[in-house]
């Protein structure tokens, strides 16, 4: 039974689903640029050529690598925690880097985001170990609605990669955010 407050009651208690309106909008604004995204992608690569669009690229990691490490060191309180964080994040950053289309690239970047912010508002909610399962939940439900809002498009496609893609990204952003809680 579904309340006016975003909460479900199910038979072994309350599962609360609440989000706040920057992850609303972030979750709105990936499906949403499904219908703009290879067009502006398009024109940059017309107007800047290929090296243009990595330099873009390129320096998109550079900064979301510079805010979560930012965040990561922010709220540091243990030094063996903080260089697993800082791992994770590298090690998802070289690994993402290696993907060969850009836009699988951002992709996986804005899940991570999406992730990161959707866990910190449901573990607010949940029991940690709740919050963490409905954040990766909602990232995979975000990434369906996107797919399937790709499919009605004229000029885009529905693709499991990509939901697979969106799916990982999602979950490095709940990992790292749900890394850096203390116990």
């Amino acid at each position: 039974m579904v309340d006016t407050t975003g909460c479900f009651e199910g038979k072994r208690g309350l599962l609360k689903i609440r989000v706040s309106k920057t992850t609303a909008v972030i979750a709105i604004f990936i499906i949403i640029s499904a219908s703009f995204a290879r067009q502006v992608m398009n024109y940059i690569k017309a107007n800047f050529g290929e090296k243009g669009f990595a330099v873009l690229i390129g320096s998109v990691f550079i900064i979301s690598f510079s805010l979560f490490l930012f965040f990561i060191i922010k709220n540091s309180f243990n030094f063996l925690k903080t260089l697993l964080e800082i791992s994770l994040l590298f090690l998802g950053l070289i690994l993402t880097w290696q993907i060969k289309l850009p836009e699988e690239k951002i992709h996986i970047l804005e899940y991570a985001v999406l992730g990161w912010f959707s866990c910190r508002d449901l573990i607010k909610v949940n029991l940690r170990t709740k919050g963490t399962i409905l954040a990766s939940v909602f990232c995979i439900a975000i990434g369906l609605l996107d797919e399937i809002f790709q499919a009605i498009l004229p000029y885009r496609f529905f693709q499991f990669r990509d939901i697979a893609l969106n799916s990982l990204g999602g979950s490095w952003g709940v990992i790292l955010y749900s890394l850096r809680l203390k116990k």
